[in-house]
């Protein structure tokens, strides 16, 4: 089966990432912007979300609030022009999976994105224990 992927970035910062994932087995939708991402969200189911850090209209706060508030949230990893601290830390304590900092790798792209779609899939099927 093809993992979704939805793809939140402007048209021209987007160009990297789609050609970097050319070839891949995942079935890949795109949105420019918050509205058009919530959109999407709302009326198809996605495996995994990978937001620009700055949107026209928002950021990856507010896309992370809408998935996690989702009956089926995928995970998020948010793409970012600099690598910081700060924003990774933020990040992975409201609950995105990851931070992706330009100049993207194929191969750190892949394994992120591999790594969380493998989380995502371990966390279907586990059964929380009751106490």
């Amino acid at each position: 089966m093809n993992e979704r992927l939805l793809l939140v970035q402007p048209p021209h910062r987007r160009r990297e990432l789609l050609g970097l994932l050319e070839g891949t087995s995942l079935q890949i939708s795109t949105a420019s912007d918050f509205r058009e991402a919530q959109k999407k969200l709302n009326e198809e189911t996605f495996d995994l979300l990978l937001a620009d850090a700055e949107l026209p209209d928002g950021s990856w706060r507010d896309l992370l609030q809408l998935n996690l508030r989702l009956h089926h949230p995928c995970e998020m990893i948010v793409c970012s022009p600099c690598g910081d601290e700060e924003l990774w830390a933020e990040a992975l304590q409201r609950g995105a999976y990851d931070l992706l900092v330009e100049p993207f790798s194929r191969q750190e792209v892949y394994r992120i994105i591999r790594s969380a779609l493998d989380n995502r899939y371990i966390r279907r099927f586990t059964v929380p224990v009751a106490s």
